[in-house]
């Protein structure tokens, strides 16, 4: 929002706007489990990804005896295999072939966070991938695991463990005896199954007449689906070429450059034209105009001689561009290698080899973001640093992208998106995303957070995090959610809510959680902590799901009527006696209970409760299939009360609509 003369201008809306006179009152609601999601649903997404792998699985050699051994509820498996041999693939799939479509498995992992260990639950299917371990970490990662190997038994879940080391005497003696060893699976038929999920058109007599087991042996099970996906880039630019020829392209794409790369730097005798490879590299797919834009500002912050000619005397892009391998496409101008994937090398042999300039890289990256060329929009502005964030994950920079997260995040909400792209890089990477999940914790625990990066953190929780670590997704946004409660951005509580509005076992454990604040002897005396809780558990149930026990919010109640004033819990408290009244009996009987032991026999909650009951009784109206009327209901919740006070009823408790009922 920006002043205008005497007026304001309104550039960007995030919430509700009034744009006339008179009084606006927004009203916010939740209504958990809904079926209908208009934005894609990364929940889904990763609920689908076992079924996706299914399609493209080969069985490795031991897989059907690691299968065998996972049978038997309570279960334990320790997965090992040599290094590119698909462990990770595996166990996603021992774990799906257990449950089904419909079930899903959880993944966990051993973080410093006690928050983010949860005990296993009976029929569960847990995962813990160690494969990013290091050495030195390994031992404590074993203790943990032996500590969690008995709660599995105990709860008859189920664990598999991915291994980092193939060798067993790097394992503790007492949990050798639950290894199971997994071969690698045959190249030709791993290939031939990504080919066919791409929907590439292959004969396989061509294909077998290759001969191309060697070259495939060079590959890691992981790195097939982006061969595949080279093949389809190959065909899309000569679809003539047949699969020998898109495949020596991918091969060539995949293998080692770095020698043809550096070759070609070496040919290139001008810092000009190296900076031009270089910005190719970095917007590769982008308008040409704005690669030759940002060349001059990288020129610029390595500190390279300007070029004093006049302008008309200098060489033009296209002039600059013969020394190159590229296509300016006619119609867009897009630039492109000519040479499959060699963006990716030449992006590569830039942080390799000249290590000095990487904080001048650094800094160009940052000025596009600050001031881009205007065809170069947020998606090609999201690519360019998702490039960056992997070079520098690549080198082991992963704590440089940390703050540059905060920065872009925090200065400008409007960067949110560039931020969004390197967390997300760093979330996902396979040996430091352990680490980006510690470092949002730390971020959600600040008392506080800037607004920008809550925003980005909860965007991190709700569609990255939650593919692949759940439980840790709903640790972060309850944080997050829970410091903001008040002043903040509403941005993390939605998230939380439409994260747990999607699975009934994160609801449950969100309930839990909130009723695990400390307790207050009177509302002035409950801790910040405790009111935020207390107002999320109120707002969360404002409708309940039928399948939810009763038992899994008496704590959260607990908390709620010891912080929070009845105008505040006295109406999400008359909506429960709606749910029980609505539920069978036994279920009814359930719910009141739970409402009425939740005051802890504090008599001044316990005479607002009876007001609470008087007024519900009084409201009118009907639901949907009424089971039990107010007035049946109202008398029960009384009688429970006084109960709970050491109050025997004398008799069958009647009431008189015209007489008893407070108006």
């Amino acid at each position: 929002m920006s002043g205008v003369g005497d007026g304001t201008r309104i550039d960007e809306i995030r919430g509700a706007a009034h744009t006339g006179t008179g009084n606006q009152y927004n009203f916010h609601g939740f209504d958990p489990f809904r079926t209908a999601r208009p934005k894609a649903d990364p929940w889904r997404v990763a609920q689908t990804q076992p079924r996706w792998l299914e399609n493209r699985f080969v069985p490795p050699a031991g897989f059907g005896e690691a299968a065998g051994r996972l049978a038997e509820p309570g279960s334990t498996l320790l997965l090992a295999g040599p290094p590119g041999s698909g462990r990770r693939t595996a166990a996603v799939m021992l774990l799906h072939r257990l449950g089904g479509d419909d079930k899903g498995f959880i993944e966990t992992s051993f973080s410093k966070e006690k928050d983010d260990l949860s005990e296993p639950k009976e029929g569960e299917r847990l995962l813990v991938d160690l494969t990013g371990t290091s050495e030195e970490a390994y031992p404590e990662a074993q203790e943990l695991l032996y500590s969690f190997w008995g709660k599995v038994d105990a709860a008859g879940a189920r664990l598999i463990a991915v291994l980092p080391f193939e060798d067993e005497d790097l394992l503790h003696p007492r949990l050798r005896q639950l290894v199971a060893h997994i071969g690698r699976p045959r190249e030709s038929a791993v290939l031939r199954r990504h080919l066919v999920g791409e929907q590439v058109p292959f004969d396989p007599v061509e294909l077998q007449a290759m001969d191309a087991q060697e070259q495939l042996k060079a590959f890691a099970m992981r790195d097939f689906q982006r061969l595949a996906r080279l093949v389809t880039q190959a065909r899309s630019r000569d679809a003539s070429g047949g699969i020998g020829a898109w495949l020596q392209q991918a091969f060539s794409a995949l293998g080692d450059r770095s020698a043809d790369v550096a070759r070609d730097v070496a040919a290139l005798a001008s810092g000009p034209q190296r900076a031009l490879l270089l910005t190719v590299a970095m917007m590769h797919g982008g308008p040409a105009d704005a690669v030759f834009h940002h060349t001059d500002e990288l020129l610029r912050l390595v500190e390279h001689t300007q070029d004093e000619r006049p302008l008309l005397e200098r060489a033009d892009l296209a002039e600059r561009l013969k020394a190159l391998p590229v296509d300016v496409e006619d119609s867009g101008g897009l630039i492109r290698f000519k040479p499959l994937a060699y963006d990716a090398a030449v992006r590569a042999h830039f942080w390799t080899y000249l290590p000095s300039l990487r904080g001048r890289f650094g800094e160009w990256v940052q000025e596009v973001i600050r001031a881009p060329h205007p065809m170069f929009g947020l998606e090609e502005r999201t690519r360019l640093v998702s490039r960056f964030a992997e070079q520098s994950l690549r080198i082991g920079e992963w704590q440089r992208l940390q703050f540059l997260v905060e920065k872009w995040a925090a200065a400008n909400q409007r960067r949110g998106g560039e931020a969004m792209a390197v967390l997300e890089a760093g979330l996902a990477h396979e040996r430091y995303g352990a680490a980006f999940r510690a470092w949002v914790y730390d971020q959600s625990i600040k008392e506080s957070p800037e607004p920008g990066l809550v925003q980005v953190l909860a965007r991190a929780c709700a569609e990255v995090m939650v593919r692949t670590h759940p439980d840790q997704a709903l640790v972060r946004l309850h944080h997050l959610a829970r410091v903001t409660a008040v002043s903040g951005p509403a941005d993390a509580r939605d998230a939380l809510f439409d994260l747990v509005g999607r699975d009934r076992r994160l609801y449950t454990k969100l309930l839990v959680r909130l009723g695990n604040a400390p307790r207050a002897v009177r509302i002035g005396d409950a801790p910040p902590a405790t009111v935020s809780n207390a107002g999320i558990f109120l707002d969360l149930i404002g409708s309940l799901p039928e399948s939810i026990a009763p038992e899994a919010g008496e704590s959260g109640w607990r908390t709620a009527l010891a912080a929070s004033p009845v105008t505040r819990w006295g109406p999400v408290a008359g909506r429960w006696l709606s749910v029980a009244r609505a539920a069978p009996a036994a279920r009814r009987e359930r719910l009141l209970k739970v409402l009425v032991q939740a005051a802890d026999k504090r008599p001044a909650v316990l005479s607002r409760l009876y007001l609470v009951g008087y007024e519900w009784a009084a409201g009118g109206g009907q639901l949907p299939e009424e089971v039990g009327t107010r007035d049946e209901v109202a008398r029960r919740f009384w009688q429970l009360i006084d109960l709970e006070q050491g109050i025997e009823p004398m008799g069958p408790l009647r009431m008189r609509p015209s007489e008893e009922r407070i108006p």
